[in-house]
């Protein structure tokens, strides 16, 4: 097939107004003819007829460069589900519990008198149900659960009635027992079916005569949001937002308008508009994402509005890094990553010029970018869109801190100038590391690092929670995580390392760590420690390995500077061996380390 044909498929999934049979067909075709797709399975389980929801999983996954195959479970066996859905090794589990199915026409019941010990029975049985059943899915990386929510609009207008009352008993039972199950997460249903609209979300024909409820505004917003909570099935991890300045942060040029006459009032039309995406910017921030600027200025101007202007919601100390100079985007966008140590497709950037948007797509195409719309109106919707890409994946109390990790970093490199040399420098820093062994309580944390860390990854292994658990709880194996901080601040839960003992020999199972500390010689500190561990149960040797990948390149020598001597070389993996007692001997001489052992 021709490439203007995979051309013309992927316009028409992308178009809303595209029928079922365009979306089945486009689909089938794509899913056969392109090239480069990341392949992932989905297991999908609901009390009501959901096979139609495949085609739009499917849909928004191929989108997102994912051939994804969809299982579709037992009727209202969430248990069997999710059995058959681990030994099948699916990625992705999606529950759809449906309320008003929980019982024959269960809010007319409600509303009609059920007995209220009837109703609450019926919690109790659902809540072990999926108490048993979520307990089960530790193996699958990412589960998904929809919070219930109506089908029938409620009759009275003035105030709740009962049916809403129980309803949010129902959810707050869900809510704990997803809170309970390691994986899981809650899935925004009601949300979607909010934004989707009540006649719109559900076919009430359909409902009757199969079971078969959601029409397909709503199953094509489920596949949507499923894709967004996802991260397109793991494709994408952005880290950083990179801002342009006029007509991005605040209508007008402050070079001609001056720093009064730029638009940036929270009353008045057009600076509104920008003040309230500025306002959702800092949202980002306290979420953890990186604010950086990228824009052609006078610094003297940009930085006068920063300090000076009364409306101005953005601040310097929300900023990371600021790139205003009369240099070309891509050029900036590129140092920016190299300043923060992270990838170009980590990096999100917003700008209201084409021509720059354009030179940045065809230069440095990893970057993904957004315009502010002609329409200033429709704005918030670009900037809900790009909120999507950072939270609908979910935020870690971990993550939500990086931006003052980040910030911290910078000043550490500017007081990198100050030293005439590598070592005085990382002396001056005063380094402390504190070195964990099955720390139960960083689980989410240590698993969240080996999804997401790429470029210094010795083997590029993933980890889901309920994997870092059972290496924890192994007799051969060994979960090491190291938390890393300096006299500007702690970094965080930075490294991690997956050991396992045989015979002999102890085997670095994977050896992770963030780019943001690396260079001051952390990664090598901690061996020693680790060997002396290895010792105590009859080992004498270590080995490592390393595993190619396409950003790993970082750490190729890793082992070579650890001291280890090469034992075996094939395409694309070389394996290393040491006997401990060369690790034993290694101190390092400007880093504190904390390990109870």
């Amino acid at each position: 097939m021709s490439t203007n044909d995979r051309a013309s498929a992927r316009a028409l999934l992308a178009d809303p107004a595209a029928s079922f049979l365009q979306v089945q067909k486009s689909v089938a075709f794509l899913e056969k003819t392109e090239d480069g797709l990341k392949d992932v399975t989905l297991g999908l389980s609901s009390n009501v007829q959901v096979d139609r929801l495949a085609l739009y999983l499917r849909r928004h996954a191929l989108l997102a460069g994912v051939r994804l195959q969809v299982q579709v479970g037992l009727y209202d066996s969430v248990a069997q589900d999710v059995e058959t859905f681990v030994q099948a090794g699916v990625d992705v589990l999606l529950v759809l519990p449906f309320f008003d199915n929980l019982m024959p026409a269960f809010e007319a019941q409600i509303a009609a008198g059920l007995d209220d010990s009837v109703i609450a029975a019926k919690g109790e049985e659902l809540a072990e149900r999926y108490r048993l059943a979520l307990a089960a899915t530790h193996p699958i990386p990412t589960v998904l659960v929809g919070q219930f929510h109506r089908t029938w609009p409620s009759a009275q207008p003035r105030q709740p009635d009962r049916v809403s009352a129980v309803l949010q008993t129902f959810r707050e039972m869900l809510a704990n027992v997803v809170a309970e199950a390691t994986p899981a997460a809650l899935f925004d249903m009601p949300g979607i079916l909010t934004d989707v609209g009540l006649s719109a979300a559900i076919d009430r024909r359909f409902y009757a005569q199969a079971k078969a409820p959601y029409a397909l505004p709503m199953l094509n917003e489920i596949g949507r949001r499923t894709a967004k909570a996802t991260r397109a099935y793991g494709t994408y991890f952005y880290k950083v937002l990179a801002l342009d300045c006029d007509n991005t942060l605040w209508g007008g040029v402050v070079g001609e308008d001056l720093v009064e006459g730029i638009k940036l009032s929270p009353f008045e039309y057009p600076g509104n508009v920008y003040w309230r995406a500025q306002q959702e910017f800092l949202g980002l921030e306290r979420a953890g994402v990186i604010l950086c600027l990228c824009t052609k200025n006078n610094p003297a101007d940009v930085e006068e509005v920063l300090s000076r202007h009364p409306d101005m919601p953005i601040r310097s100390e929300n900023l990371t890094i600021r790139k205003i100079n009369w240099d070309d985007k891509s050029t900036n966008l590129r140092a920016i990553a190299t300043e923060l140590n992270v990838g170009l497709d980590s990096i999100v950037f917003l700008d209201d010029s084409s021509f720059e948007l354009e030179g940045v797509q065809s230069q440095v195409p990893a970057v993904t970018v957004f315009q502010v719309p002609k329409a200033l109106t429709e704005y918030p919707d670009v900037v809900g869109n790009i909120k999507a890409l950072f939270l609908a994946g979910g935020v870690s109390a971990e993550s939500s801190a990086k931006t003052q990790q980040y910030k911290q970093k910078a000043a550490a490199e500017a007081l990198k100038a100050q030293f005439s040399s590598q070592e005085d420098y990382i002396v001056s820093l005063e380094l402390e590391v504190e070195l964990l062994r099955n720390a139960e309580a960083n689980v989410a944390r240590i698993s969240e690092l080996t999804q997401k860390s790429n470029q210094f990854n010795l083997t590029t292994r993933r980890y889901t929670q309920a994997e870092i658990l059972a290496a924890m709880a192994s007799e051969d194996r060994e979960v090491y995580s190291l938390t890393v901080k300096d006299k500007f601040g702690s970094a965080g839960l930075t490294g991690v390392g997956v050991v396992r003992y045989e015979d002999d020999v102890v085997e670095v199972e994977a050896f992770l760590m963030s780019c943001r500390v690396i260079g001051r010689g952390v990664e090598f500190s901690i061996w020693p420690y680790i060997a002396r561990d290895a010792a105590r149960r009859g080992c004498s040797r270590l080995r490592g390995r390393f595993v190619r990948s396409a950003k790993n390149n970082l750490v190729e020598d890793f082992f070579d500077r650890l001291g280890l001597a090469p034992e075996e070389t094939s395409e694309g993996e070389r394996t290393y061996v040491t006997p401990l007692a060369t690790l034993e001997k290694q101190q390092s001489q400007w880093i504190k380390i904390h390990y109870a052992g």
